[in-house]
């Protein structure tokens, strides 16, 4: 089925255009926030060839797709764009009637969920960036390791200075992105993420002196690879700029709307803002850092165990945000990312297992492509809806060779010092760039995923499961 047709029957599947209040993607699921969620068919969805699986959690409906999901998504939001332009006030009055109906029937997740959806959904457009930016990185590090490329010609430098961009202008990328969630204009929120890396500012930082704003302390901080200071201040921009295209005379609202939203705004977020949401940035980071330090080496385990459930609810998502705040916070991740290893390894082990034990030829190919794109590219929803959930048992497979690989990697101390989804291509992702010479770190991320993917391929074949008929994948096809 082609990405086109795809979109359009998940579309209808969901209720049609009006029921969708929201849409985006992450690296394999297709997010959705519905009107009314009782106008969903989900088995219809679940249903539709290409499609993995169907999740409900924090009030989104995530349609799993895969590889896929971004061609399928520019097709889906092309038809949202089309229904928008040709639909009339009538059916835009009635999907909000439907959508405040369903409020009244107390349907809309709490407050706390919505806050970690919204999060997450300003995140998860980004993973191209943090995907190029990261490889970019890991590349140039193996090139410097090989020898092939001094650190100290202007060839590294310029390879460094592009690929570390999508890091440093992060807050940029982050306010452009939740100005779609919010409703914002991009370009203003954009504004906005450039104000806070202003060279002039970051000069005001450097030279120690103390900075004001009519004469309120403005807390010299840098900003650049930051995530929540630009979100938040984004949310609050998208109110003002609200309030003054409603009550502005319409023969200046085109001019003073802007420059009194970001007159407003911008030194808001120097003086309040920013430093607010610092801290609670730091506090992510220190989250992150407390699972690791103080609960000890069993913590990886522990949580490696539950981890392949924690991934089946959609919430791994921001848990992996607070991994990227202690990488750009302080360039290294003890915690998250050597846990997305252990599951992505454990789920491509048992996958395999299951491939070579299977006596359904269909389902074996099934399971040789999601294995392979798990072990290389740590990508694992194939894995995790097509097979090792579908057949139950490989599920406490995973836990155990999880725990297993946590509990080595919890006594190694293993970090990651490059925020990338972990597999075999993205190996020098657990490389120091700033003590390339050194492999310890390395050698023990490979020893764990050693230790996880053989734990898990002889628990699965140990525990077994019950083989799929032809016919019944035949049938799902």
């Amino acid at each position: 089925m082609n990405d086109q047709k795809m979109a359009k029957e998940i579309l209808a599947s969901l209720g049609g255009a009006d029921n969708v209040e929201q849409a985006w993607h992450c690296a394999t699921r297709l997010r959705v926030i519905a009107n009314d969620e009782e106008r969903i068919d989900e088995e219809k969805v679940k249903q539709i060839d290409g499609v993995i699986g169907l999740v409900k959690q924090s009030g989104q409906n995530q349609i799993i797709i895969g590889n896929r999901v971004n061609a399928v998504y520019k097709a889906f939001q092309e038809l949202l764009d089309q229904a928008s332009g040709e639909g009339n006030s009538e059916k835009k009055e009635s999907g909000k009637e439907t959508h405040e109906r369903t409020e009244k029937k107390g349907k809309r997740p709490n407050v706390i969920s919505r806050m970690l959806s919204t999060l997450v959904g300003c995140i998860t457009p980004l993973i191209p960036v943090l995907i190029a930016g990261g490889m970019g990185k890991c590349l140039i590090l193996l090139l410097n390791m090989l020898g092939v490329l001094s650190d100290q010609s202007q060839t590294y430098q310029i390879l460094f200075l592009i690929f570390d961009s999508a890091f440093f202008f992060l807050p940029v990328f982050v306010a452009i992105s939740a100005a779609k969630q919010f409703k914002s204009n991009p370009y203003l929120a954009a504004l906005l993420g450039a104000a806070l890396l202003n060279p002039t500012f970051i000069e005001m930082i450097q030279s120690g002196q103390d900075i004001a704003f009519l004469g309120i302390p403005v807390v010299p901080f840098s900003y650049s690879s930051t995530i929540i200071p630009a979100i938040v201040a984004v949310w609050i921009l998208s109110y003002v700029e609200k309030f003054f295209d409603k009550h502005l005379w319409s023969a200046i609202r085109g001019f003073m709307s802007p420059l009194l939203s970001i007159l407003i705004v911008a030194p808001l977020t120097f003086v309040l803002i920013g430093p607010a949401m610092v801290a609670v940035s730091t506090q992510l980071t220190n989250v992150v850092f407390f699972l690791s330090d103080k609960l000890g080496f069993f913590s990886l385990a522990i949580f490696a165990l539950i981890y392949p459930w924690i991934v089946t609810t959609g919430m791994h998502s921001a848990l992996a945000i607070a991994g990227l705040e202690a990488i750009n916070k302080k360039g290294v991740d003890p915690f998250t990312r050597a846990l997305t290893l252990l599951h992505n390894i454990t789920q491509a082990s048992a996958t395999l297992a299951i491939a070579l034990r299977t006596k359904n030829k269909e389902f074996r190919g099934t399971a040789i492509s999601a294995s392979l794109t798990a072990f290389f590219a740590g990508i694992t929803e194939p894995c995790l809806y097509g097979v090792t959930l579908k057949l139950k048992r490989p599920m406490y497979a995973c836990m155990i060779g999880g725990f297993a690989g946590g509990l080595y990697a919890g006594i190694a101390g293993l970090k990651a010092y490059v925020f990338l989804t972990p597999g075999l291509f993205t190996l020098p992702m657990w490389i120091d760039p700033a003590n390339s010479g050194d492999l310890s770190n390395l050698w023990n991320a490979i020893i764990a995923m050693g230790i996880a993917a053989v734990v898990t391929f002889v628990a699965t074949l140990v525990i077994g499961f019950k083989d799929v008929p032809p016919s019944q994948e035949a049938a799902e096809r």
